[in-house]
């Protein structure tokens, strides 16, 4: 070691001893002192954080910005263009150009939006107290992808979302949005939207308007939407926000006159609307709730929203010739939204009810078949729930004598039941319960339907009545199929009938018998009376679409009349025959079944003629052989007995028919 060196190590040592060990000697802690440190230590801190921030290029710093809204978003974010942020200002802001947001892996196009500038501005002094107010929000040619799958699942899920979850708006003075483009496939609702929405704002302080404006295509179809409210600029955020809106989707059109209760709080608002359209089941893509096929209608009613529930008030509505009023309320907060309350008409249409299976007048096209061939969306049962009641006061008809209607709609995990499903005769009742099934892509549909004390001559029009009696009926059937049509040519099950007493014009039983003579006599001297209808009872099995008879038989005091044949649903054809045997003796009888051939909407009635060829041909044999023996082929002994009725009724009721047998009639005491 030099001599230079260990003069310097000596020097230092001094100057330690002397000065800095008796400091750290003296040192005691204090709080007063901890705390002027630290509070000089976190000035410095939030100076030099300051003045970073102020010099800092936000360019650079794109990348640790996306990294941090990716690992948020829960997918890959992206900002191609300018970052720019500005904090020292009373109202700071942020620019942006070229941001792009992905879509998680289970969709096919990578990307869910993109915006091609976007500026956002907020006021620092109520942001310090906890309040977030937007002076603006400008977004240039976004373009946005919302697309929900099958199993409900959407792009746009962050995994912390929760169904029915309100969407509220921190207060917004100038919201502008240019040129966008919207794309929502929706795979539950089976929708496609694709359009264009922009907004605006007119300047001018209070007497500026506020304007939301959408065009495009649902479905296919055109759809445009209109949206204007007052200013944004100075808007009281204490007192209700008045809108309107007008809206076209294909053949429905909307308008709205209303307010939002609490502005930028879009959980709870009140409108009057306005809605006209072909039929109410369109609404289900613009509202998700499933309603039924329907004429041609116009509905008005009060909407109020309270978080997830909407009260739909004050319905008044026409359908075709059916009119409409009553509550409803949507609670949309579970998954499945939930639809209750009451609906009435003064006056139901009957043709009406067409629509609702897919026929009558409204049906979408001509079909050969009475059934309507319309595929019904059962799909969409699964996706609402429902306990509604309906009644009708009235019902207009031309081909029933039909007073009033009732039932209950209950839906719940794709299961429709209409019970009770009640119609009110003239004289008499059809009850019974109607479901649909549509857990599964091909429905079931089950049907109970109980005819009891109809007057068969209510059918009947004119002041003529060759018929009378009281029909008592049921048919249990069930089928496979997506339209009435399909369901009814699977159908299996049973359908019975009877009548247990009546009249029925003499004439006509003659007829029915084929006895010419004394048929043609009634006929040609006007004679309209009436003969006994002792009993009429039918059962039909129903397997694979097809009704065939197991027992037709009709008993009057002159004839015996014994069917068969079947009844077609798939072709929606009948195939009958009937044969009358006489109690009597006749003397011209011809042995010919009458027949009911041909389509359901217009059988012909005939006669086969193969037994009568055969008849003739024996009296052709006899009358050459004998001519005066030719008669005795057309002769009939009558020689058929009375049907057993009580057996028979009996037997229909076993079956299902809610038939009474009659009473057995006491024989008169014996004179004394």
């Amino acid at each position: 070691m030099s001599v230079t060196e260990h003069h310097d190590r000596s020097r230092v040592r001094e100057v330690w001893d002397r000065r800095v060990a008796p400091d750290f000697r003296d040192f005691r802690f204090t709080w007063r002192g901890f705390g002027k440190w630290s509070a000089i230590t976190l000035l410095a801190l939030l100076a030099a954080c300051i003045v970073t921030l102020y010099f800092l290029d936000w360019n650079e710093m794109r990348g640790p910005v996306a990294r941090y809204l990716s690992h948020r978003l829960e997918r890959e974010v992206r900002i191609a263009g300018d970052l720019d942020v500005r904090l020292f200002s009373l109202q700071p802001a942020v620019d942006v150009s070229g941001l792009h947001v992905g879509n998680p892996g289970w969709v096919g196009t990578p990307q869910a939006a993109r915006v091609g500038r976007a500026r956002v501005e907020v006021r620092l002094l109520p942001l310090l107290w906890g309040r977030v107010i937007l002076p603006l929000v400008e977004i240039h040619d976004p373009d946005l992808l919302v697309v929900r799958d099958s199993t409900g699942r959407t792009n746009w899920d962050m995994g912390s979302g929760k169904s029915g979850s309100t969407f509220n708006l921190p207060p917004i003075r100038h919201f502008v949005v240019s040129n966008g483009h919207v794309v929502i496939a929706d795979a539950v609702r089976k929708l496609r939207f694709t359009g264009t929405v922009s907004s605006s704002e007119r300047d001018g302080g209070r007497n500026g308007a506020f304007t939301l404006t959408g065009d495009g295509t649902l479905n296919a179809r055109k759809f445009s939407a209109d949206i204007r409210g007052g200013p944004l600029l100075n808007l009281d955020e204490t007192k209700p926000y008045n809108f309107g809106a007008d809206i076209t989707a294909g053949n429905t059109h909307a308008t709205v006159k209303g307010a939002i209760i609490q502005p930028f709080h879009l959980d709870r608002f009140a409108a009057s609307v306005e809605i006209a359209g072909r039929t109410l089941s369109d609404l289900y893509l613009l509202t998700g709730l499933v309603l039924p096929n329907t004429p041609p209608y116009r509905l008005n009613m009060t909407v109020h929203r309270e978080g997830g529930v909407y009260r739909l008030n004050d319905i008044n509505a026409l359908l075709g010739g059916t009119d409409l009023a009553g509550n409803l309320s949507v609670d949309a907060s579970g998954e499945i939204p939930m639809l209750r309350g009451t609906i009435a008409s003064r006056v139901l249409n009957f043709e009406d009810l067409g629509a609702l299976v897919g026929g009558g007048k409204s049906a979408p096209a001509p079909t050969k078949y009475l059934l309507p061939e319309t595929v019904m969306h059962t799909e969409r049962l699964r996706q609402t729930n429902a306990e509604v009641d309906y009644t009708a006061r009235a019902v207009r008809s031309r081909d029933f004598p039909l007073t009033a209607f009732d039932t209950h709609v209950s839906l719940e995990g794709g299961v429709l039941n209409l019970k009770p499903l009640a119609f009110g005769f003239t004289q008499g009742k059809l009850s019974g319960a109607l479901q649909v099934n549509a857990r599964k892509d091909i429905p079931v549909t089950s049907l109970d339907a109980r005819v009891t004390g109809i007057h068969a001559e209510n059918f009947i029009k004119g002041a003529d009545k060759p018929l009378t009696g009281t029909l008592e009926a049921r048919a249990v059937l069930t089928g496979r199929g997506r339209s009435v049509h399909a369901a009814a040519s699977t159908a299996q099950g049973t359908f019975t009938a009877a009548v247990p007493g009546g009249s029925v014009r003499h004439s006509l039983a003659e007829w029915t018998g084929v006895d010419v003579l004394t048929a043609l006599s009634l006929n040609l001297t006007g004679n309209n009376s009436s003969t006994a209808l002792r009993c009429a009872v039918a059962h039909f099995g129903a397997k694979d679409g097809v009704l065939t008879a197991q027992r037709f038989l009709i008993d009057t005091d002159p004839v015996r009349l014994e069917g068969k044949g079947t009844i077609n649903l798939r072709d929606e054809t009948l195939d009958l025959s009937v044969q009358g045997k006489p109690k009597q003796f006749q003397f011209v009888r011809l042995r010919a079944p009458i027949t009911v051939k041909g389509p359901m909407g217009h059988p012909a009635l005939g006669v086969n003629a193969g037994p009568a060829v055969a008849q003739a041909g024996i009296a052709g044999v006899l009358g050459f052989l004998f001519p005066p023996a030719s008669i005795l082929a057309f002769l009939d002994p009558g020689l058929a007995d009375d049907a057993n009725c009580r057996p028979l009724l009996t037997e229909a009721r076993a079956k299902g028919a809610p038939v009474k047998p009659p009473e057995v009639r006491k024989a008169p005491a014996p004179r004394k």
